[in-house]
């Protein structure tokens, strides 16, 4: 199918209740100038590929402040959100999602609205100077980083004030890293306790890599070996006190005593538990070598690999979906943001650890998993369709099911419609095209090699520069020749 007539389906089938910067009206055209289009044998990731791309133009937003990007589509404030009805918790996904429209330099403002103080950059806990930087590097933004480099310190340093502790790790709750309610931080009696989670600590050491990056761009050598030693640290005290010889897991003592020597011992019975978000590490290439062991939990039935995707928490755990009359636990339910990190972790560990765990065709397994996720019976019809979360075992999203049971849902029943807290397009260029995102110039290696014997990749823009990408087996498909051709536009 050509991408136009999947953009006319998409509007087809869509409710636009709410419109911001380009509304459907303007989709096609939007789109055609600004988002990459992937055409490939896999039907539904080529599908869910330009889906993905119509949902994301919905969440862009012009304010006085700029181009700003939302979570959700809804025409109230949020109480939870700031201002612009925007929000932290998904800035690490946004910008990794929208670094590849044409013209993402817009989205330096969305960037400068957090690093100003006018958006609530503390509200919760992500990766934002990592993600920051990757952007500025996929679209050629590096000045913007070195302009602003006294606001990203800044920006760490509050952090690091705020939930540092004596012990060498960072502090958080569930709830703030945007888990709501896990085994791992909430007990048995429903008590949210304080304690050291493997996605807040790897957030730290992102930010502080990214910061020794940025640094050495500057020729600021000192800065550099501080945050290089800052992220070295965070590495020993994770693998110190939060490994337990086989994964990465939190740790809420009971006695919530944060300043005290620490370790695996310290984890309650009943919290106890290995949880997707322990792969965020890999996110960042920080654990050694030998502990990719963990990554055969994605694809076991009792731990990871649910029916409809991968469960936030281990199956087999006594507590597993505990608490699942609320839309919003993190105890096994399948979550696209959490779905994201892990397939990033995959990539990572393929990209940079020589290894033998895991496998392109087991990436391309979890991605054509994640992308038979967006679909929802919607008016009768089978529909493409991405919202927050959904059961682990039947393919339906948590809170469409709340709808046709009739119970009240707290910013309706398209509250979680187009949810814009996830990746997808950047998880396919990185992971299946294989686009390398450190290289000064488009560096191409696909890993479907052997699974599909073609793609085309039309209007990839990379470090403001625009190409057509071919890849043909054997040449009989583009009459381009075997293997890769590019074609700048």
């Amino acid at each position: 199918m050509e991408y136009t007539d999947y953009i006319k389906k998409f509007i087809a089938d869509d409710e636009e209740d709410v419109i911001q910067y380009v509304p459907n009206a303007e989709a096609e055209a939007f789109l055609l100038a600004n988002a990459p289009r992937l055409y490939c044998p896999d039907p539904v990731i080529e599908e869910v590929f330009a889906f993905r791309t119509f949902t994301m133009r919905k969440h862009i937003k012009k304010t006085e402040d700029g181009f700003v990007l939302t979570e959700f589509l809804v025409n109230e404030p949020l109480p939870w959100a700031g201002k612009h009805n925007t929000i932290n918790a998904p800035l690490t996904h946004h910008l990794s999602e929208f670094r590849w429209l044409k013209n993402a330099d817009g989205l330096l403002d969305y960037i400068r609205l957090f690093l100003s103080g006018k958006g609530e950059a503390f509200a919760y806990h992500t990766p934002a100077l990592a993600a920051m930087v990757a952007f500025c590097r996929t679209t050629a933004n590096e000045d913007f980083l070195m302009e602003n480099i006294d606001a990203l310190e800044a920006y760490y340093i509050r952090w690091e004030q705020t939930h540092g502790t004596k012990n060498g790790l960072f502090f958080s709750n569930d709830d703030r890293e945007g888990t709501e309610f896990s085994i791992s931080g909430t007990t048995a009696d429903m008590k949210r306790r304080f304690g050291f989670r493997p996605l807040m600590n790897a957030c730290m050491y992102g930010d502080a890599k990214a910061l020794s990056e940025v640094f050495a761009r500057m020729g600021n050598e000192e800065k550099r070996r501080i945050y290089r030693e800052k992220a070295a640290a965070i590495k020993r005290n994770m693998d110190e006190k939060m490994w337990d010889g086989a994964f990465y897991k939190a740790i809420h003592p009971l006695d919530e005593d944060l300043d005290r020597p620490i370790g695996p011992s310290d984890i309650p019975k009943e919290c106890n538990v290995r949880e997707l978000v322990g792969f965020v590490p890999w996110v960042f290439s920080m654990p050694d070598a030998g502990k990719e062991k963990a990554f055969r939990w994605l694809f076991d039935p009792k731990v990871f690999a649910a029916k409809t995707g991968l469960a936030t928490a281990d199956i087999s755990h006594p507590r597993f979906n505990f608490y699942s009359e609320h839309p919003c636990t993190w105890s096994g339910n399948v979550w696209p943001y959490a779905t994201s990190y892990a397939i990033g972790a995959v990539i990572a560990l393929l990209s940079d650890y020589e290894q033998s765990a895991v496998s392109n065709e087991d990436l391309y397994s979890l991605i054509h998993t994640y992308a038979e996720m967006h679909y929802s019976v919607e008016r009768g019809k089978r529909i493409c369709f991405i919202d927050e979360v959904m059961l682990p075992f039947e393919p339906i999203w948590y809170v469409r099911m709340l709808a046709q049971q009739g119970r009240e849902i707290s910013g309706g029943k398209n509250r979680g419609k187009d949810y814009n807290h996830s990746t997808f397009i950047d998880l396919v260029l990185r992971g299946l095209i294989g686009v390398d995102t450190e290289s000064e110039t488009l560096r191409i290696e696909p890993r479907i090699k052997g699974v599909w014997k073609y793609f085309k990749l039309e209007n990839l823009t990379y470090r403001k520069r625009t190409y057509n990408v071919y890849y043909d087996e054997d040449g009989s498909v583009f009459g381009k020749g075997k293997g890769i051709t590019f074609e700048e536009i």
